[in-house]
């Protein structure tokens, strides 16, 4: 796919801004007058207005647990744990690729990969209300 002209870019970019009303006036006439000549531009600013009224007409969820959002000591720690998982997983992959075992792993990655990203929505909520719990014994703990 071929990339676009500058122009195009700085005028999707006013598109997107259109939506939340934050152009200017100059910026709205550049906008208006590149959308009357360019039909990929028009089609895609039509686009962004068809999903911005989706997102604002669909009803907020409501949950029936509160989210507890953790304290700043334990997301410094969760970041600390994130940093070594994720040098962990580049010294395995350095690894296999040096002795030559990234092939044979990569099938059974892609799976567990795809196995991964399918969570229903109700497993995914079960799972945020057991985070958030968890959460909130932490915090009550620490305020003790």
């Amino acid at each position: 796919m071929g990339q676009l002209p500058s122009i195009c870019e700085q005028v999707r970019a006013y598109a997107a801004a259109s939506v939340d009303g934050e152009l200017s006036e100059v910026e709205a006439a550049r906008l208006e007058s590149h959308l009357s000549t360019c039909a990929s531009c028009r089609h895609f600013a039509a686009d962004l207005g068809e999903i911005a009224f989706l997102v604002r007409s669909t009803p907020l969820e409501s949950l029936d647990f509160p989210i507890v959002l953790p304290s700043t000591r334990l997301r410094l720690g969760r970041v600390f744990q994130v940093g070594a998982a994720a040098a962990a997983v580049a010294a395995v992959v350095g690894i296999s690729a040096t002795v030559g075992i990234g092939q044979r792993a990569a099938s059974g990655t892609a799976r567990s990969a795809r196995a991964a990203g399918s969570l229903q929505p109700e497993a995914e909520l079960r799972m945020l209300r057991q985070a958030s719990l968890r959460d909130r014994n932490e915090h009550a703990r620490l305020v003790r």
